[in-house]
């Protein structure tokens, strides 16, 4: 069935105004209207190791959240006996655990995502011969929330809960190209702030626009070497823009000849009868 495609929509305005960096005194600024300085402490400290490339000493978390070592020491122990944050093996520093992204999967909207998007993965992977994953946006990242392993001896594999930034992704340009404009002006807002330094938002844009035209996005990874990532849209339900993405890492293996297009077209196919099964009522772009 060919799929509906509109045109893309109006191309937000990049700044070329660099953003500036918040200092760990002021982490983070935000409005509220209460007070619970235990409660915000400890979110500061889920927040900073969750993001961390690799395990923190308490003191490097002191000195994040501008308190003194005493001070999270305790806030540190509940966090771990509660499960949310863990020791390194060495005992030299705290890593995050994977409880807040099981507890996020028990939201209903995500379950029911999942539910419904696996049949249509396993049945794509089987087709392909090759590794499916459901992505989600989460902030200023992607998140694989799902995955369906290739059948071949070989296939392409990523632990449940990955993250990495959105400019950085093919999935980013792909959730960021089939939102509304308002919206696309708000994360490029967001985006300017976080983005890592190694990121090139004109080219996010350019790719975006190419996916929001195409209705996919065929690009090659930037991460593995030999990787061709293939990404398509998911509106779920209650959703105004792309919800969620399914993606192949499409890798070259003895007796398969893939050609890219043909991989997008049947990854869309599978991502349209997602969207159609979550919201009946709607016609995927």
């Amino acid at each position: 069935m060919p799929t509906k495609r509109n045109a893309a929509g109006a191309r937000p305005v990049l700044s070329k105004k660099t953003p500036s960096r918040r200092s760990s005194s002021q982490w983070p600024l935000r409005a509220k209207r209460y007070n619970a300085p235990a409660l915000e402490k400890g979110l500061q400290i889920l927040e900073i190791v969750s993001a961390a490339p690799a395990p923190l000493k308490t003191e490097e978390i002191a000195r994040s959240v501008g308190r003194s070592r005493n001070e999270i020491y305790r806030m540190l122990q509940v966090l771990e006996i509660y499960g949310y944050i863990g020791r390194e093996t060495s005992g030299e520093g705290y890593t995050a655990t994977n409880k807040l992204f099981v507890l996020g999967m028990r939201k209903a909207p995500i379950a029911s995502l999942v539910d419904v998007a696996l049949p249509e993965m396993r049945q794509l992977s089987d087709k392909l011969g090759q590794s499916v994953r459901l992505v989600v946006p989460s902030d200023d990242q992607i998140v694989f929330i799902a995955g369906v392993e290739s059948t071949e001896s070989f296939g392409f594999s990523v632990h449940l809960g990955y993250h990495r930034p959105l400019v950085l992704s093919t999935s980013g340009r792909v959730l960021f190209a089939f939102q509304p404009p308002e919206r696309q002006l708000a994360w490029l807002e967001r985006l300017r702030r976080k983005a890592p330094p190694e990121a090139d938002l004109e080219q996010f844009i350019a790719d975006s626009q190419e996916a929001r035209r195409d209705g996919w996005l065929i690009r090659q990874s930037v991460t593995v070497e030999g990787v061709t990532d293939v990404c398509a849209p998911i509106w779920s339900a209650g959703s105004i823009g792309c919800a969620a993405n399914l993606i192949v890492p499409l890798i070259r293996i003895v007796g398969q000849n893939h050609n890219p297009e043909d991989v997008a077209r049947a990854t869309r196919e599978a991502a349209d009868r997602v969207t159609r099964t979550l919201r009946p009522h709607l016609s995927p772009e």
